[in-house]
């Protein structure tokens, strides 16, 4: 058995227990204060930053994205974004499908009145912002032609067969008014002299002589005002019409006519391009 400790060690024992005990009462009672001082400023918290101790309470860091300079570029460079892009034109198309469409004043067909009035329905093209979408240059020709061509608001077949142009039926005037509308653009059932078709453009051209003639190659073929010639007696000013009754020009001589040739296309001076047609002469 272990013999108690005595004299001085047991002394030292003993005070070495009682200020250990000393120690955790004094670290229960630092704790507790810690404790009840956090309640008492979490409740009351002090109106100045700087604390009775001295302490000066931290400034919170302010995110990049929420600086007032940062947040006042970011809102005017999304303003001038939008403001630049409200302020396109909704016609505002590359330079190579401007110039096929025909917005160009270059691209204004010179045939009397139809000059101005073609400047003028161009501008009248009507494309709502934000529903528009990509587009390719034959389409943008396409719709420029047909608003064009019910745009016109000039002497039409009918007007100019009521009050011809010309008194005789001569090869040299025939080829005169052909020639005139060169250029045109095809539209398909268009007799103006902004759009036509093969059989529109006959019959204007020969309504300036007092004629009018139907719109349609068939209806023509079996016209009164049409005789049948031989082909080796085929003048200018004769009329070309294929024997499937698809397509019809003016006879220019030498194997050439003046025709509407298609969609996408203009009237204009062209080779026959088959054996296969047979000729017919205007008559009064």
């Amino acid at each position: 058995m272990t013999d108690k400790p005595s004299g001085r060690r047991r002394a030292d024992v003993e005070i070495n227990i009682l200020e250990s005990r000393q120690t955790r009462h004094a670290l229960r009672a630092e704790k507790r204060a810690a404790k009840l001082d956090r309640k008492h400023f979490a409740a009351n918290p002090p109106s100045n930053p700087i604390t009775a101790l001295g302490i000066v309470a931290a400034i919170p860091k302010t995110r990049f994205s929420k600086k007032a300079s940062v947040r006042t570029t970011l809102v005017m460079s999304v303003i001038a974004g939008v403001t630049a892009t409200a302020a396109l034109p909704a016609y505002a198309y590359g330079p190579a499908i401007t110039a096929v469409s025909g917005f160009t004043q270059s691209g204004i067909t010179e045939i009397g009145d139809a000059q101005s009035m073609s400047l003028l329905r161009e501008t009248a093209l009507n494309f709502e912002r934000g529903s528009y979408g990509l587009m390719s240059a034959s389409e943008v020709e396409r719709m420029t032609n047909r608003n064009n061509y019910l745009g016109y608001k000039g002497l039409t077949a009918i007007d100019l067969a009521s009050s011809p142009n010309f008194v005789d039926l001569t090869s040299e005037d025939i080829l005169k008014v052909a020639a005139k509308y060169v250029g045109t653009p095809y539209v398909l059932g268009g007799e103006l002299p902004t759009g036509l078709d093969c059989s529109g453009y006959t019959r204007l051209v020969f309504a300036e002589f007092g004629i009018l003639l139907p719109h349609s190659v068939i209806a023509q073929s079996h016209d009164p005002h049409l005789k049948r010639v031989n082909r080796s007696d085929a003048r200018p000013g004769d009329i070309v019409i294929m024997n499937n009754l698809s397509h019809e020009g003016i006879y220019a001589g030498s194997g050439m006519f003046y025709h509407a040739p298609q969609r996408g296309d203009r009237v204009k001076l062209a080779p026959i391009f088959t054996d296969n047609y047979y000729i017919v002469r205007v008559i009064k």
